[in-house]
This record gives C-alpha cells, sequence and structure tokens, in this order.
C-alpha cells in the first residue's frame, strides 16, 4: 500500500492561501507560497489528513517561517505530527516530530514460512528470502531534520534538492507504509532531486531520484530509486486545488515497493484542498 501520503513530497509542494481566481495558473504551486493561516484537506485513496498550516514573512517577502500541526488517519496506520520551517530566499530549513501508530503491521522476520495471511505468495516468499511473521501492530515516535535548496531557473524550470536525517523506532525488519522499504529502528539518511518542467496552462512534470541508507541488521544499506512527479492544480472548486502523483522504481528489488500488490513500485497520488482562515 503507497497510494498514501509522502511526507518527503509534502516538503516540497505546498497549496497557496488565496482564493481562486478564473485565470488562476496551474504550476501555481511551484512558486513560493505567500503568508496566511489556512486548512489543508488531503484525499489519498485510502486515507486522508487535515493540517493547520502558519506562514509569516519577515525581512521582505523573500524569508518565511511556517509552522503545522497535522493529523493523519489510513487503511495501514495514523500518526500525528508538528513541524517548523525556515525559509530563506531559496533556502530553507525544517524539522518535525510525531506519533505513528501501524495497526497493518508488515514484519519480515526470518526462519518462519508466512509473511502474512492477506498477502501470502509462495513465489514472493521465493523471491524474500526473510519473509516471515511478525508483530501485527506498533507505534513508535518518529522525527526529521532536513535543509532544502529551491532553483526556479526560469519561468518553465524549477529544481529542488533535499537531504533530511529521520529517525523511527520501528520493530526489526518492518515493512515502512510510507516509503515503501523495509528496515530497523535507526536513523535514516535521505537525499533527494525533484526537476520540474513547468507551464502556467498545465502544471509541471519532471524527473525525481531518491536516495536512502538504511538501518538493517545492524549496518545501514544504501537504496536508490528513480521516476517522475506531477503536479497540476485540476480547478474542481473554485478554492485552491492540487492534484499530485509521485512513482518511484527499483526494479529487481524484493524489499521495495507496494507489497500488497508485490511489485517494486512506490506510487502516491493526493487530491489537496487548501482553505483559507
Amino acid at each position: 500500500m503507497r497510494a498514501l501520503i509522502a511526507s518527503a513530497v509534502l516538503v516540497t509542494l505546498a497549496a497557496a492561501p488565496n482564493r481562486a481566481q478564473g485565470d488562476r495558473p496551474r504550476d501555481y504551486m511551484l512558486s513560493a507560497q505567500t503568508a496566511g493561516d489556512r486548512l489543508l484537506f488531503d484525499y489519498f485513496g485510502i486515507g486522508g489528513s487535515l493540517t493547520y498550516e502558519r506562514r509569516r514573512s519577515f525581512f521582505s517577502n523573500a524569508n518565511d517561517y511556517t509552522l503545522n500541526a497535522s493529523a493523519l488517519v489510513s487503511y495501514p496506520l495514523g500518526q500525528a505530527y508538528v513541524s517548523a520551517a525556515l525559509r530563506f530566499l531559496w533556502f530553507e530549513i525544517g524539522v518535525m516530530g510525531g506519533y505513528r501508530v501501524v495497526w497493518r503491521n508488515l514484519s519480515f522476520a526470518p526462519g518462519e514460512d508466512r509473511y502474512c495471511l492477506e498477502c501470502d505468495r509462495a513465489a514472493r516468499r521465493r523471491k524474500d528470502p526473510i519473509l516471515g511473521s511478525g508483530p501485527t501492530s506498533d507505534h513508535f515516535p518518529f522525527a526529521e531534520a532536513r535543509i532544502q535548496l529551491y532553483a526556479p531557473f526560469n519561468d518553465y524550470f524549477v529544481l529542488s534538492t533535499l537531504l533530511a536525517a529521520s529517525y523511527q523506532g520501528v520493530q526489526p525488519r518492518s515493512y515502512d507504509w510510507l516509503f515503501t522499504d523495509v528496515h530497523d529502528a535507526g536513523v535514516i539518511m535521505r537525499w533527494e532531486l525533484l526537476a520540474f518542467v513547468k507551464h502556467r496552462d498545465w502544471g509541471g512534470i519532471g524527473p525525481y531520484l531518491q536516495f536512502q541508507s538504511l538501518p538493517r541488521a545492524g549496518k545501514h544499506e544504501p537504496e536508490f530509486a528513480f521516476g517522475f512527479n506531477l503536479a497540476v492544480r485540476p480547478g474542481i472548486i473554485d478554492r485552491n486545488d492540487l492534484f499530485f502523483l509521485t512513482v518511484l522504481m527499483r526494479p529487481g528489488d524484493p524489499y521495495y515497493g507496494q507489497h500488497a500488490y508485490f511489485a517494486p513500485v512506490r506510487a502516491l497520488f493526493f487530491y489537496r484542498i487548501a482553505l483559507q482562515l
């Protein structure tokens, strides 16, 4: 299950607060956002989230700070977190912390001939030698610190890169529903590179690269994935909205991807509505 949210994606794309106008460009969310208080409603197929966002400018509109409080409920998990970010022109630093409860936990324990009752397949177990049974639920704190650089080259191309260190207190060999990989508790290092070719009439699309260093069996193992992102304002409602699709792939990696579908692909879509307060 990875038609869910990805907090890494939401770091880059935030909905603007102004009431939509008839000429609102479809690529508006790829520009710097204005100050204000807003509620963000996200729908992603098997769940949803509600976020309160407070954004304020200082020393001109080129710099701002953002405070968020968010709650999410979905088929496999629920979580709540708070975050803060400080942006200086095109450079941003941010921190977040929260608590997650997983009620559809998949644990990859060695030595047992079972993956889980709902998704057990002999062919899959032959590909994944460490698959086995484990705790059916989990709950743990998580936290992240990141730095991000935005580079809007012109009206048609924007680039963003992010470096983050996060902590998750998960069970050993747990399946991560948000990043669709398998890892132990500990610090996860992540680097992302996103680029968008964009136009005000149709939105933006571009390549997406991600590298992670994951704690597994007492050491950190590298993981590289590639794919694309698509962002557009559908204009379904009068107020600001956003449709976002992200796809990452690791062909041939049995530990990566949407395990409910036995595919080495992480796919996410969500539809967002932003309401100004």
